[in-house]
């Protein structure tokens, strides 16, 4: 009955079956138009869409390479200018260090000139205090030289005046000796001297020695020395003792006739 009843309604609705089936028929045709047609309009999309990333890879690739290029370009530069600056560095460290030696070179003549002039003028100085020493010298040699003419002159006057004294003195002495006054001298010792002896227990009679008396000026006897005397002993010594006893000795009646060595004869009248 199932069947039947299908078979029935087809029979029945095969009008609207149809046309439904030709709307899906329809539809489906048109949908695969439509997809074609989209399937057409993507494909150059994509195409379009590949390109311009190839275009903005390329424009990038080509920016880099400007760009490093650029980078390149900068770079030789900025090692051109490097180098330059360098260069002029160079000169200028050069003309510095000519200069410096030329500046060098200049204060080493101006040392040089002024040593020399030092050199010269200590030269000069040592030429001016050599003749100068030597002008003092020569003055002072020709007032030594003068001096010692002087004195030599002065010398020989005073021993010329010593000698006409000694000369007169001595004449005068001669004089007093020849008149009897040395005589006179010595007896006035000679009897100073007998008068201060005490004689002594072994002395005997007629007692003769002869007596050397050294004085200082005034009289002051220096020394005794008994020389030939027939006396012993103890008459020497009495004898010695009584020329110190007569110490100071008389003075001479005329000084020239002082002698500082006397010589006598010890001669007691008993």
């Amino acid at each position: 009955m199932s069947a039947v009843a299908d078979d029935g309604f087809l029979v029945e609705n095969w009008k609207y079956l149809l046309g439904a089936f030709v709307l899906h028929a329809t539809i489906a045709v048109a949908l695969t138009v439509t997809l074609n047609n989209a399937a057409t309009r993507v494909a150059p999309a994509q195409l379009a869409i590949k390109a311009t990333l190839i275009d903005h890879s390329a424009a990038k690739a080509k920016r880099e390479r400007e760009e490093a290029a650029r980078r390149a370009r900068e770079q030789a530069e900025a090692e051109e200018r490097a180098k330059a600056e360098a260069a002029e560095r160079q000169k200028a460290e050069e003309a510095a260090a000519e200069l410096k030696r030329q500046e060098d070179e200049r204060q080493l003549e101006l040392k040089r000139q002024a040593d020399a002039k030092a050199a010269t003028a200590k030269a000069a100085a040592t030429k001016k205090a050599a003749d100068e020493r030597k002008r003092t010298a020569d003055i002072k040699a020709k007032q030594q030289e003068k001096q010692k003419t002087e004195r030599e002159a002065r010398e020989q006057s005073a021993r010329e005046e010593e000698l006409r004294r000694q000369l007169a003195d001595e004449e005068g002495r001669m004089q007093a000796e020849n008149s009897g006054m040395l005589n006179q001298y010595v007896a006035l010792i000679q009897q100073r001297v007998i008068r201060n002896w005490s004689k002594p227990a072994s002395a005997r009679v007629g007692i003769q020695c002869d007596v050397k008396v050294t004085q200082a000026p005034g009289g002051t006897v220096l020394s005794v020395q008994i020389d030939k005397c027939n006396g012993d002993a103890a008459v020497r010594q009495s004898i010695e003792a009584a020329v110190h006893k007569s110490s100071p000795l008389p003075p001479p009646p005329d000084s020239r006739l002082f002698q500082r060595v006397i010589l006598f004869q010890f001669k007691p009248s008993e």
